[in-house]
């Protein structure tokens, strides 16, 4: 579910030039499929629950960076990944109520 949603919003990000969303749909997916390689030794398929911590993850990592980013003065990587940072939550956010009690 969560992983064919960012298949099928790559489409609209890419026929309307919006550049910070496809990357980061883009990278969510690779992260994913990354994740989903290394469920595989463990007989384990990816599912939604796999992706919504892949998600929970990006946005742990995002925030770790944009705060290294803040302390070490460079406003300009502070709102690139910012702005990142908020389409992944747009994600997470409409799939916490699902996966929150689960992760």
């Amino acid at each position: 579910m969560i992983i064919e949603e960012l298949q099928k919003d790559q489409i609209p990000a890419l026929k309307n030039k919006e550049t910070v969303k496809l990357g980061v749909i883009r990278y969510l997916l690779a992260q994913m499929k990354n994740r989903e390689i290394e469920l595989r030794p463990q007989h384990q398929e990816m599912n939604d629950g796999e992706a919504f911590r892949v998600l929970k993850k990006q946005i742990k990592k995002r925030t770790e960076v944009i705060e290294e980013f803040r302390k070490a003065g460079r406003q300009d990587l502070v709102d690139k990944e910012t702005a990142e940072l908020e389409i992944i939550k747009e994600y997470f956010s409409k799939y916490e109520p699902q996966f929150s009690a689960d992760s």
